[in-house]
């Protein structure tokens, strides 16, 4: 979609239906040191009914001064389908990744099946972020998980600690809103409610935080002193 010397915008688009019953598709993303790539889904992704689960995985590694950011598109869940989303980062140096992910139980008139979803993010030093949700019909109606609410939105940072772009009022936008900082460097901006098109808070930190992920990378290129003679381009690969 677009690209320059240090590295590419890059738009994911489905040739075929997915994820279909007892699919497991998996995306592996390597960005080189000091390079950027900003990965677009162009679409969103059902989960369709089946009686064989499926499983959509991303495994990304971020090399030293490098910039990874996804911007994804919802993750629908359809009745009768047990199906797993799952994200593994490796971040290296100073390396940053930024990532939205949206996720919405069930179809028009329906209510979802059973869905899972995990992060597991690390960097030269060990863990950074390491969460597993159960959203499973029977676990989300458990007191004070996700009861009757359809829509979560979840945008993480890694390899920086930026502020939200606006303090959200509890419950404003839905029946919930958190930021809260990682305990290294990193922090989680998520929303849950009743639909998708209420969420006014994600959309627009994604892109704040994009703007700030990318500042940095520029300052820091732009610092770098000029390599005399040959050098080697910057390989970005998908």
């Amino acid at each position: 979609m677009d690209q320059d010397a240090d590295g590419a915008r890059v738009g994911l688009l489905a040739t075929r239906a997915l994820l279909l019953s007892g699919d497991d598709v998996r995306i592996e993303v390597d960005v080189a040191p000091g390079a950027w790539l900003d990965v677009v889904e162009t679409t969103g992704t059902v989960a369709y009914e089946g009686d064989a689960p499926s499983s959509w995985t991303i495994d990304a590694d971020v090399g030293d001064g490098g910039v990874l950011t996804w911007a994804g598109m919802p993750f629908v869940v359809s009745d009768e389908i047990a199906t797993h989303r799952g994200t593994h980062i490796r971040l290296h140096g100073t390396g940053k990744v930024l990532m939205q992910e949206k996720v919405v139980l069930g179809r028009a008139g329906q209510m979802g099946g059973d869905l899972t979803t995990s992060l597991d993010a690390s960097d030269d030093a060990g863990p950074v972020q390491v969460e597993y949700l159960d959203l499973g019909r029977q676990a989300r109606q458990m007191p004070g998980v996700f009861g009757r609410l359809r829509s979560m939105d979840t945008v993480t940072a890694l390899g920086w600690t930026p502020e939200p772009s606006g303090e959200p009022t509890a419950g404003s936008t839905g029946p919930g809103e958190t930021y809260f900082p990682l305990d290294r460097s990193g922090a989680v901006l998520r929303w849950m409610g009743i639909g998708r098109f209420r969420d006014k808070l994600c959309d627009s930190t994604f892109a704040a935080w994009r703007e700030d992920a990318m500042r940095d990378y520029r300052r820091q290129r732009t610092a770098q002193p000029v390599p005399q003679g040959r050098h080697e381009p910057v390989v970005v690969g998908v």
